[in-house]
């Protein structure tokens, strides 16, 4: 398995912060790395070695090292700490590349809602980051929501954990409407949630979110979506596991 150089970031980023509608909020920085296109022509040295994400992530991916990761581990020290209620000291850096290439048909009844990052240990959060690095901006950004109904996802989150997707579709296909009807990304509102805010995607923009805000992929255009990283959704996926500073 290739090994990725260390990933770096450029001096002094330009960091946006932005509120959803009920005022959660998160940040925006373009042109995040010095040299994005080396991270992407990387690539395709380990694309044999990308596998299934984790249930809720309709990609394929690789984790990266923390080697490779140090950098992004200290701009969350240094810089998101200071706009983010999580203390400095204690965070907990993963990551992984990933390429959404599912086709609507294919997905399963998780990729097709919203979902949130789930803690690590009870005294620590998760917050998260994603890095696009595809050219092609119709591919899809980053969309957040607020539940409308949570307690009907975390049943089928639950479901899904214990007896398996098809029993996660049963459920949801009696509890909600959206799952009587055809398959799709989700890219609006619906009787599951209420998309309150949609950050488009550009080459070499990371985006930086508290992991409970209920967040998916914003693919519109699923057809362009393609199985070779290099030429589709590929972003790099960053979680960090923090200790949130009292309210």
């Amino acid at each position: 398995m290739a090994e990725l150089p260390i990933i770096r970031i450029a001096p002094n980023p330009d960091i946006r912060m932005q509120q959803t509608g009920d005022g959660q909020t998160f940040a925006i920085v373009d042109n995040f790395l010095v040299d994005p296109k080396a991270l992407v022509s990387n690539v395709g040295l380990y694309a044999g070695d990308f596998v299934t994400a984790p249930m809720g992530h309709p990609s394929r991916g690789r984790d990266i090292g923390e080697k490779a990761t140090q950098e992004i581990h200290s701009f969350f020290r240094t810089k998101l700490s200071k706009l983010f209620p999580f203390h400095r000291t204690g965070i907990r850096l993963k990551a992984f590349m990933s390429n959404v290439s599912l086709q609507p048909e294919e997905l399963s009844a998780f990729h097709r809602m919203c979902h949130v990052d789930p803690r690590t240990s009870p005294d620590h959060c998760t917050f998260a980051g994603m890095l696009y690095l595809f050219e092609n901006p119709e591919l899809g950004g980053t969309a957040f929501y607020r539940w409308k109904a949570r307690d009907i996802a975390i049943r089928a989150y639950e479901l899904g954990s214990q007896k398996g997707d098809a029993a996660a579709f049963r459920y949801l296909e009696e509890h909600s409407e959206v799952y009587r009807k055809p398959p799709e990304y989700m890219t609006s509102s619906n009787d599951i949630a209420e998309l309150l805010e949609v950050v488009p995607a550009k080459f070499n923009r990371a985006v930086f979110y508290d992991g409970e805000m209920p967040h998916s992929g914003h693919i519109m255009r699923p057809e362009l979506l393609s199985s070779d990283p290099t030429k589709g959704r590929l972003a790099l996926n960053i979680f960090a596991s923090v200790r949130p500073k009292a309210a």
